[in-house]
């Protein structure tokens, strides 16, 4: 009954360790998302009149300074000639862009996702074990207040998996949203600079 008692409360003991580590593990993956995203937090209102004014060159100029994810994606679109409207070069060099980029974006959000829906089951599993303890306790007589302690004890390990999960659910989400929103702008300024050549070419037709 001794060595069951000495190996639960170690396994458990060593599942807490795990979940402190897996906390530490998911806030470094969100502070490292934070920044990634808040290099990306711009105005793109500037960049929108750009293009609609055909200033090619600030265009140009703009993405070789900022060098993001917005701009990586319009500089693969400015890289055929703005002089030819060949819209369906441009949505194959952003659309391959955008693949091999969104790897680098949504870095670390499967393990977050991870987390978020099988920290608790760990958690659980902790919890479980130091109810078997607490039975063991009862069943070797230790008194009340040795199975009271065990079955509190038990309980940190649910809330210690809850701790993890929940935080990083809601990052998951969150930074999801923020990919979605990016590649949305990434696509919403493709579709107007497409749409600016093909004006330019049709004016230039007329002339």
């Amino acid at each position: 009954m001794s060595t069951l008692i000495l190996l639960t409360d170690i396994i458990e003991k060593l599942i807490l360790i795990s979940l402190f580590g897996l906390s530490i593990w998911s806030v470094s993956i969100m502070i490292d998302r934070k920044r990634y995203f808040q290099a990306e937090k711009k105005d793109f209102l500037a960049l929108r009149k750009m293009i609609s004014e055909h200033r090619w060159k600030e265009v140009i100029s703009w993405c070789e300074k900022d060098q993001g994810f917005v701009a990586g994606a319009l500089s693969s679109a400015l890289s055929d000639c703005h002089t030819d409207y060949r819209s369906e070069g441009i949505d194959r060099a952003v659309s391959s862009y955008l693949k091999k980029e969104r790897s680098q974006m949504e870095k670390g959000l499967g393990v977050l996702a991870t987390l978020g829906s099988n920290a608790p089951f760990i958690g659980l599993f902790g919890t479980v074990l130091g109810i078997i303890r607490a039975f063991a306790y009862l069943g070797s007589q230790s008194g009340s207040a040795a199975v009271m302690s065990g079955v509190s004890q038990a309980l940190y390990a649910t809330a210690m998996g809850l701790f993890v999960a929940i935080p990083a659910v809601v990052a998951f989400n969150f930074f999801s949203k923020k990919a979605k929103d990016l590649i949305l702008t990434v696509e919403s300024l493709r579709d107007l600079y497409v749409a600016e050549l093909i004006k330019s070419g049709e004016q230039s037709g007329r002339s």
